[in-house]
């Protein structure tokens, strides 16, 4: 230290600055949270751009809230089973999705929506979020409409257009059959899709295989890997995991285990939140042949002829509702599935049956895991006991609870106040420049149908998506 710093430290005045400094950023310190706190509270921007533990819970949210029921979504195709079912049991549902429209390999919108089920929704307040599948659930058809921006832009400005129907919440798109290799491109798509529907405040969910390991095999390459569960999540409000079917003709046994159910759940809460996962579960009831003793060969042909004739009924009851009659029903209380066992001769048939039992244990996973909720297919092929289960669902809670996308406060107030500015500076306002009460706002027109048309509820197809949509087996 030299001579210069020894006095300069010395003296007393340089003391002084100094303590006066460390009182000065002391101050500072205990008064800049006070002064930061103030500032964000006077600009509406920043106050809403990181809100508070009040500001999130007075925002809609599509996330229901622990004590909330589950949300009801039931899948719906345009046949007389699927509207009465729906006609009979509308208060339990919460949502309708029908599987009525499908984007062809150029992005082209086909279908509309069915007038019976669409006139029951909005006499019963129950939201729509129809089906979009690749048409004919085409993997060709899907890989250009993903590959093609042009195309991409098309299918997002025409499901834009259709979403604007009223009692039309969103869409679920239900994109089945493709390739792993389209996985980015598939992801992108419903990024951009959703950008597009949350902008003008509509709804967006995907229906995703269910998988239980990233092992790569023939169904992972073929079917479900395309599926990248974060980034969908994240892009779009929730997943409908189909956890079904778990087996097939070449290996029988139930279409949704218990044990096999829980390990899908287990493997998605993995990648997606369970606020944003709807557990898909089925309804209906498939049976599968097993061969049982050896048989002469007159036998085996009288057989074949015999099963050729019945093979035209059994066909479309391969996948159909469940039934309690005829044959007595067993309980695997491993499985927790109802099958029952007819048949003789060479050919012994088994039949698993989503009856109530079986549903009521996979509710119980629902409730379990915390889910947003569950999607079954389809109503119409349910075993009736279930509804039972179900609660009739809180239609002014859904409205004030989240079935639309949150949108920022600040945005809400500003666009607000430039629409009341607007009308108050209106030349021809009354009230010089005041907002109309309510006596001077004319009466808007009812655009809902008074009545249903007659022979509405059986007949109510559209017309052009007989090509479009796959049947009810397909799923």
């Amino acid at each position: 230290m030299d001579r210069y710093t020894r006095v300069v430290s010395s003296c007393p005045r340089s003391r002084i600055f100094s303590a006066l400094a460390r009182a000065f950023a002391l101050l500072a310190c205990l008064t800049l949270p006070t002064v930061a706190q103030d500032a964000i509270a006077a600009s509406p921007v920043t106050a809403n751009a990181i809100p508070g533990p009040a500001a999130i819970s007075s925002k809609p949210s599509t996330v229901s809230s622990g004590a909330a029921q589950p949300e009801a979504l039931f899948y719906a195709v345009p046949s007389r089973s699927s509207l009465e079912s729906f006609q009979d049991h509308a208060a339990r549902v919460a949502l309708i999705a029908p599987q009525c429209f499908a984007l062809d390999r150029y992005g082209v919108l086909r279908g509309s929506l069915p007038p019976g089920l669409t006139w029951i929704a909005r006499q019963r307040h129950v939201e729509i979020m129809p089906l979009v599948i690749n048409a004919g659930f085409s993997r060709w058809g899907a890989h250009h409409l993903l590959h093609s921006a042009a195309d991409r832009d098309r299918a997002v400005g025409e499901l834009l257009d259709a979403s604007r129907a009223p009692g039309v919440v969103g869409y679920q798109l239900d994109f089945e059959g493709m390739s792993y290799h389209d996985r980015p491109w598939f992801t992108r798509f419903v990024q951009e899709l959703a950008r597009s529907l949350h902008r003008h405040g509509k709804l967006l969910s995907v229906a995703v295989a269910a998988r239980t390991s990233n092992d790569y095999n023939y169904t992972y390459a073929t079917y479900s890997g395309v599926y990248d569960y974060r980034k969908l999540a994240n892009a779009a409000d929730f997943l409908s995991v189909m956890a079904y079917p778990e087996s097939d003709k070449e290996h029988p046994g139930p279409l949704a285990s218990y044990p096999w159910v829980q390990q899908v759940i287990q493997t998605e809460l993995q990648y997606v939140p369970a606020a944003k996962l709807s557990l898909g579960m089925p309804d209906y009831q498939t049976d599968f042949g097993r061969r049982r003793v050896r048989i002469s060969i007159w036998r085996r042909i009288r057989h074949r002829l015999r099963r050729f004739f019945r093979w035209t009924v059994r066909f479309f009851a391969h996948s159909g509702p469940a039934e309690h009659a005829g044959y007595r029903l067993h309980w695997d209380p491993v499985l927790k599935s109802s099958y029952r066992v007819y048949g003789h001769g060479r050919f012994r048939h088994i039949v698993w049956v989503e009856d109530e039992r079986s549903f009521q244990a996979k509710l119980s996973l629902v409730k379990k895991y915390h889910l947003r909720g569950f999607s079954v297919w389809r109503i119409g092929l349910e075993d009736p006991h279930i509804w039972a289960m179900l609660p009739r669902v809180d239609r002014q809670r859904t409205e004030l609870a989240g079935s639309r996308p949150a949108v920022l406060p600040h945005l809400v107030t500003v666009k607000a106040a430039a629409k009341k500015t607007a009308v108050a500076t209106a030349p021809g306002s009354p009230s010089g420049g005041a907002l109309p009460g309510p006596e001077a706002v004319p009466p808007q027109p009812d655009t809902t149908s008074p009545e249903l048309p007659a022979g509405t509820p059986a007949e109510s197809a559209p017309a052009d998506t007989s090509s479009a949509a796959p049947p009810a087996g397909a799923r």
